[in-house]
């Protein structure tokens, strides 16, 4: 037919070919796309490194700097309220209660309140503390006995005036306090020791939040201690003195005296009885500091 292309055999036989080898083309692709391994997705970014404190570590509750805390004994920080007797145990309270009072700021003065409401309503019980610790130095530490319990005492009430925990120390001496004038007299003696243990806990909870300020103290030097001043650890507190144990009565004697007793002289070089021994010079429980110190004084009894 007139305009059409006339194509030789070979032409159209190329043609042929060149269309199955396309088409043989798409179908390997197909299936090598099939057969191949999926790629695995890029690993995630490494993490940034942790970060390192880099301030300095604080005193805890406003403490000052290379301040000396008690050593650990029995999972306790060693204090002059332990191994007390009942009798000492109340006074420590009382102690306890008497810096409260004159320290510890409350809406209505809540601490003094209690205080004197304290020694109106169990005075007579405390009186007998009093007089049986009384007893207990004098016949531990003879006529040194005043002295001794004198410097306790001040060893006791810089115990807990301890600036601080304030702060933690007046809301438990105040609900100690409510406890206190909520139950009889006779029942003080049995309560002053879990009383003493609690109003204690404020400053075991401190010392060992100092001791951890203390170690991670040391650990932020270690990191950066090239471009620092060295630091050094405080030494422990020596420890308190501890109270004498509980003395019989005056006037007591046994019921009983045993056959060697009733029948045997004492030989005549026997030794001396011993002295009775004098004891510890109470110790700093506080860093020295140049302010005023205030005179703890008893409150009044006379005011409700």
């Amino acid at each position: 037919m007139p305009g059409m292309t006339v194509r030789s055999p070979s032409e159209k036989l190329m043609i042929v070919l060149r269309r199955f080898y396309g088409r043989l083309s798409l179908v390997s692709l197909a299936v090598l796309a099939a057969c191949s391994t999926p790629v695995a997705p890029p690993p995630p970014p490494t993490p940034p490194p942790p970060l390192v404190e880099t301030v300095r570590p604080r005193p805890p509750m406003g403490a000052v700097e290379n301040m000396s805390i008690p050593e650990i004994q029995d999972g306790k920080y060693l204090t002059p309220n332990r191994k007390v007797t009942s009798n000492t145990a109340l006074w420590h309270v009382r102690m306890a209660l008497n810096v409260a009072a004159l320290s510890c700021r409350s809406p209505g003065d809540l601490a003094r309140l209690q205080y004197n409401r304290l020694l109106h309503v169990h005075g007579p019980i405390l009186t007998q503390a009093n007089e049986a610790v009384d007893r207990n130095y004098k016949v531990a530490y003879g006529a040194a006995g005043f002295g001794a319990r004198e410097r306790l005492n001040t060893t006791v009430y810089n115990f807990f005036s301890l600036p601080p925990v304030m702060k933690s120390f007046c809301p438990v001496a105040e609900a100690v306090g409510a406890k206190l004038l909520a139950m009889p007299s006779s029942a003080l003696l049995d309560y002053a020791p879990t009383a003493l243990a609690e109003l204690e806990k404020p400053f075991q909870d401190f010392y060992a939040a100092y001791a951890d300020y203390l170690r991670r103290l040391a650990e932020w030097q270690s990191r950066f201690g090239g471009t620092v001043t060295v630091w050094a650890v405080p030494s422990p507190l020596p420890p308190p003195p501890v109270p004498p144990g509980e003395a019989p009565r005056q006037g007591f004697a046994p019921s009983v005296t045993s056959a060697i007793q009733q029948n045997l002289p004492p030989p005549p070089d026997a030794a001396p009885a011993a002295q009775p021994a004098r004891p510890p010079a109470a110790a700093p429980t506080q860093p020295a500091t140049s302010g005023p110190k205030l005179m703890v004084q008893p409150l009044p009894t006379n005011t409700e």
